[in-house]
């Protein structure tokens, strides 16, 4: 019995002996600060948060918390050995922390929050460490920088400079320019009547309310929205949101996907290995991507696509469009001016085109309808199908059949359907006006239309006339057949 006795007691100064020491002592002092004084922070572990008043002077208000793992006396000695020291430096009034050195190895923790009101027309410069800035109701310019800890601005106005890593960055409010830069936390920008230049790293960055600027991000994302002035932004390997845009708009992007919405301007969207989507356009527009399919509708125009591996569909450009794909599907409606058209090994669909359709492919078809201009068609070892055309063809195919199908012309449109090993088969209007001259070889040539032949009469070989001839149309085959065939 009197050994457990004796072990108990043991225990209980042991457990005295490494008790918790916890110690805290509070800074409070008023300084006058003179009109364009600059009101400059140094510090580190701790918070420091500014808010600001009308008065002339600066008040400083500091929590001092030190805390030990065992032992008793170490914290109070400690923590009044923690120095706040505020002085006139040159034309700023520096408040800065200094932490004693050496002799306390027994301290496991301490920190010192600031609470700092200021003038709110004097100029602010923050250097913080291992925690939080908040900084609010600013009227002057600041730059601040931290690390190790959120930065927050609200309400200000003037050119801000926030710097800050491994912390999120956020601004709710101001009349003027923000420049921010950040590395491994995001940032996140509202209301700011000026613009924005972001520099971040490995997190996301979301602006909206601004007045323009630039984002330069690595492996982020980037969303932005209402944005009152230019935009461009740079990023890789995430995805980039944009809706409502007054002025241009450049996105460099690279294995991410772009969807860009509302842009009153020109937009150029750059990508590879990334959707690109759009809609509402209202000038010019310039897509590059590689590895990526593109979706739109609803473009002012002109418009310019660049693609490779990866589909190409568009509707609803009010002026003209050219497209320049690889081995995919590209697909066009409703576009106002010219439709031009590069690929191959995938199939071209354009269906209302206000102007003239040229379409480029190889071991693709090509089917367009609605064509109110005219139609250049080259393509090889597939179909073609034209449907609804009022203006001059010009078509050329090997190995493929060739359909065309006419309306009536209010002018003269020349015709031309050339292909090989297959059928062409073309149908007309029953007022159609054609000078014809129709060959094939080893097949024949057949016509519904009424015909006035001239010369030599032979089955894979005619020249006439259907109407009064007024347009000249050529269709020229081999080992395949002709036929003349009236439009429903």
């Amino acid at each position: 019995m009197a050994r457990r006795t004796k072990f108990a007691l043991v225990l209980c100064f042991a457990a005295r002996a490494f008790a918790r020491e916890e110690y805290t002592r509070v800074f409070d002092q008023t300084f006058p600060l003179a009109q364009g004084q600059t009101v400059r922070v140094e510090h580190k572990l701790g918070d420091v948060m500014v808010r600001t008043h009308a008065k002339p002077e600066v008040i400083v208000h500091a929590a001092i918390r030190v805390m030990l793992a065992w032992g008793a006396g170490g914290a109070k000695k400690f923590a009044e050995n923690i120095v706040i020291d505020v002085h006139p430096l040159g034309n700023a009034l520096l408040i800065e922390t200094r932490y004693p050195k050496g002799g306390f190895f027994r301290i496991t923790s301490y920190v010192v929050n600031f609470e700092i009101t200021v003038p709110e027309t004097a100029p602010l410069e923050v250097r913080n460490g291992f925690g939080a800035v908040d900084i609010a109701d600013l009227k002057a310019n600041a730059d601040v920088n931290n690390s190790f800890g959120r930065l927050t601005f609200h309400n200000g106005s003037g050119t801000q400079r926030l710097q800050n890593s491994f912390g999120v960055v956020e601004v709710s409010g101001n009349a003027g320019d923000v420049a921010v830069t950040n590395s491994n936390g995001s940032v996140d920008i509202s209301d700011v009547s000026g613009t924005v230049n972001v520099k971040d790293k490995f997190a996301k960055v979301t602006l909206s309310k601004i007045g323009g600027g630039t984002v330069s991000s690595g492996n982020g994302s980037v969303q932005a929205t209402g944005v009152t002035g230019n935009l461009r932004i740079s990023t890789s390997f995430a995805g980039v949101t944009v809706d409502g845009v007054t002025g241009d708009l450049v996105v460099n992007n690279s294995n991410g996907r772009i969807e860009a919405n509302g842009v009153s301007g020109e937009t150029t969207l750059n990508t590879t290995f990334g959707q690109v989507m759009f809609s509402g356009m209202g000038g010019p527009l310039f897509i590059h991507a590689k590895n990526s399919s593109v979706r739109g509708r609803n473009a002012g125009g002109p418009a310019t696509v660049e693609n490779s591996f990866g589909a190409v569909e568009i509707s609803e450009v009010h002026k003209s469009i050219r497209v320049t794909s690889d081995n995919d599907t590209v697909t066009l409606a409703d576009i106002g001016g010219d439709a031009t058209v590069k690929t191959s090994s995938g199939t071209i669909k354009a269906d209302r085109i206000g102007g003239t359709f040229t379409a480029v492919n190889s071991n693709g078809n090509v089917y367009a309808s609605a064509i109110k201009a005219g139609a250049d068609v080259r393509t090889s070892n597939a179909s073609i199908r034209l449907d609804g055309l009022a203006g001059g063809v010009d078509v050329q195919n090997e190995n493929g059949s060739i359909e065309a199908t006419f309306t009536k012309a209010s002018a003269c449109q020349p015709v031309a359907l050339r292909t090989s090993n297959s059928k062409i088969r073309a149908r007309l209007p029953q007022d159609a006006s054609y000078t014809l001259t129709a060959k094939t070889s080893n097949a024949k040539i057949n016509s519904e239309l009424p015909l006035t032949v001239s010369g030599a009469i032979a089955s894979d070989v005619l020249n006439g006339k259907i109407g009064s001839g007024t347009c000249p149309m050529r269709l020229t085959n081999s080992n395949g057949a002709i036929e003349i065939l009236s439009a429903p």
